[in-house]
């Protein structure tokens, strides 16, 4: 497994196991069926589903079609990301990170990812 993937099952099971982070997902969707964002990494192509019922979160193999979000970088870049050690805007403009689409969708996950580390 990954330090990716790890990084992905830790905020899953974060998620199951704090009330307040399901509201915090459920408020992130809104009236939506869910949240799409695309992972393109030198490791390989996964895309999460962010969904305001059960299972909440869920990361599959492969490109989604057409997603809110696409994030390409390598998974370390996106790990220095995840954990707060690289500083987003800095990868951005280094061109170590490339987001496509909705981009606003950041700010949220960014939110989801502090308050899941928080909890420990």
């Amino acid at each position: 497994m990954s330090q990716l993937d790890e990084f992905f099952q830790f905020l899953k099971s974060k998620i199951h196991e704090k009330e307040d982070l399901q509201s915090f997902v459920k408020n992130w969707v809104g009236h939506y069926y869910g949240k799409i964002l695309q992972v393109i990494t030198d490791e390989g192509n996964k895309y999460v589903v962010i969904t305001p019922h059960e299972p909440f979160m869920e990361v599959r193999e492969g490109i989604y079609p057409s997603p809110d979000v696409i994030y390409k970088a390598s998974v370390a870049t996106l790990m220095g990301i995840f954990t707060g050690e690289t500083p987003f805007k800095q990868v951005m403009k280094s061109g170590e990170l490339e987001v496509i689409g909705n981009a606003h969708e950041s700010d949220p996950l960014a939110n989801l990812i502090l308050q899941a580390m928080m909890s420990l």
